[in-house]
């Protein structure tokens, strides 16, 4: 092979860079399908299979997206210890919808703006994290609670509104989980709350602050210079 061929890793970075566009695409379409099959019970049963198989076919998709970049950097050891989180999203179906924040972080539209592109999708994965914690958390939630007699989160929407709820502190009480599990899993989204929205809030008030530091310095500059 010529010294100017692209290694393997280059052939995979520029793979990424070329289908991050699609791939994020997929995965909010893939969100989508999901809580929408989830969420709604009233749905036929014609367009219920059809969102099934929509969110099968879009999963083996990104599976067989996967493997070809294994394949294509030869180094598969090397490429699962530095995309790890991909693969825990690709087998672990509650941790599917978190696939958006992998493909969100290859956007090269940030890119495009330097450091200020860089703070930007930071910002943007701080919070679709968030976002999608919650979610996660709520929906696990509701698999463990919705076949007791007793629960009272037997309904997707109300489990996502207990989550944001309960993250945020609110704690309005018309939602509660009553099996050993659901509530091990609430004391877990408070804790891990705690920690989402700090980091999330200091994101936010850094990039703000930061903004403000190089506004000032700017007008510093301007006084200077008249």
């Amino acid at each position: 092979m010529s010294g100017n061929s692209p290694q393997p890793i280059d052939r995979v970075q520029r793979w990424e860079a070329r289908t991050a566009w699609p791939m994020f695409v997929l995965s909010v379409v893939f969100f989508a399908a999901s809580v929408w099959s989830l969420a709604d019970d009233s749905l036929p049963v014609h367009l219920r299979t059809m969102l099934a198989l929509l969110i099968l076919g879009l999963w083996i998709h990104f599976i067989v997206d996967f493997v070809l970049r294994m394949a294509v950097s030869r180094r598969p050891v090397a490429f699962i210890r530095s995309r790890w989180y991909e693969l825990v999203s690709l087998v672990l179906p509650l941790l599917r919808p978190f696939l958006i924040l992998a493909y969100l972080w290859r956007l090269p539209l940030f890119d495009r703006f330097g450091a200020a592109g860089q703070r930007a999708r930071y910002l943007v994965s701080v919070a679709s994290f968030a976002l999608l914690f919650v979610y996660t958390a709520s929906t696990a939630v509701w698999f463990v609670e919705r076949h007791d007699p007793h629960a009272n989160i037997v309904d997707l929407r109300d489990a996502i509104w207990w989550g944001f709820c309960t993250i945020a502190t609110v704690g309005y009480g018309d939602f509660t989980p009553v099996t050993t599990f659901g509530r091990v899993l609430a004391v877990g989204l408070m804790l891990s709350g705690i920690v989402v929205i700090g980091v999330t809030s200091a994101a936010f008030i850094s990039a703000l602050t930061e903004r403000v530091h190089r506004a000032g310095a700017g007008r510093g500059r301007v006084r200077r210079g008249s």
